[in-house]
Order: structure tokens, then sequence, then C-alpha cells
């Protein structure tokens, strides 16, 4: 699959284990290693500020999309390549998804967990067919992923869809997956 840009889905807060902050930030050097443009949620603490910042400083390009009402979270435009304000939550959500090519999720909230949700519906229901690839730091992810595998098992779920969602405890297999993905 031919990657231009990745959607990034993460904590708009650090988390409570340093090892979040350093995989955000290696992430954000990792995508603009390989050329490929950064697409997120424009907040600039948290992950997300740690993501956008080391892309930017490896050399990167950066998509921010922030709602206006988060204006004062929102990274300032001239810290990014470009910066687009939006009215609401759901317009934030569909750019965020038109912009990008695959998905990576780290740790995160809410926010994160609806972005998850909503990325793997519109895959089941044909509106996308875009990997994501939950980035396990820390073992964040487990509980999750025990759920969708019993999903899976119970026949909610289809062997089909299964593919379009991964998890990874590692970048290197995570990118493997992402630059290979058939859908």
């Amino acid at each position: 699959m031919k990657i231009s840009s990745v959607g990034v889905f993460m904590g708009s807060q650090s988390g409570d284990n340093p090892r979040y902050v350093e995989a955000a930030e290696a992430l954000g050097k990792r995508i603009a290693q390989n050329e490929l443009r950064l697409v997120y949620g424009a907040g600039k603490d948290g992950l997300m500020g740690a993501t956008a910042y080391s892309a930017m400083a490896a050399g990167g390009k950066v998509l921010g999309i922030s709602p206006r009402n988060l204006a004062e979270e929102a990274v300032h435009s001239s810290e990014i390549t470009q910066l687009i304000e939006v009215d609401t939550m759901t317009e934030r959500k569909q750019l965020l998804m038109d912009n990008s090519d695959v998905f990576i999720v780290l740790p995160g909230g809410f926010g994160t967990l609806e972005e998850i949700a909503q990325v793997i519906s519109w895959s089941k229901i044909h509106i996308h067919n875009k990997p994501l690839a939950l980035f396990n730091i820390n073992g964040f992810y487990d509980k999750l992923w025990s759920w969708i595998h019993e999903v899976y098992k119970s026949n909610f779920v289809s062997e089909h869809d299964m593919k379009y969602i991964q998890m990874f405890n590692n970048m290197d297999d995570m990118f493997d997956y992402l630059e290979n993905f058939e859908g």
C-alpha cells in the first residue's frame, strides 16, 4: 500500500508513564524520516504535542485539524506545516479520516477510544478500507485487544474485518503491516 499520510490518534495528556511520551516522540520522528505527513488533532500538549513537535523537529510535514472551540488547546499555526480549524468535532474527524491513508493509535482516553471505534466501524460498512494499528506501549491496549478478540470469537466480527485492525508492540512490525496492507 502506498502511504503518504499517517493519521495518529492519541491523548492530549501525557499519561502516567514516561514511555508514552518517548513512544510518541519516536513515532513523530519515524513518520518524518519516512517522508510521510502526520495528520492529527492539532493538540499542543500531551502525546499530541510530543508527536507533532518531534515530527517537525525531524523535518517532517504535519497537518493539524482542530475545532474552533478547542483553539486554546491547539498548536499555533506557525509551529506545524498546516493547521485547519473547523466548526465541529464531526468535521474534525471527517477531515482526519479523509486526509489519512492509514491510522496509528497511541495511548489516550475517551476521545481516542471514540476515534478507534469510528475507524473500525467505518471500515466494516465500507466507507473506507484503511488499516488501523494499535501501538501497544507498555501493554496499554492489552485489555482492549482481548475484548476485540472476544467479539471476534463470539461471531460479532468477521475474519475479514479483523485484518483492518492489528496491535503491535514495536514500531518496525507496525510499519511493516501498514506498508504491506492490502484491503
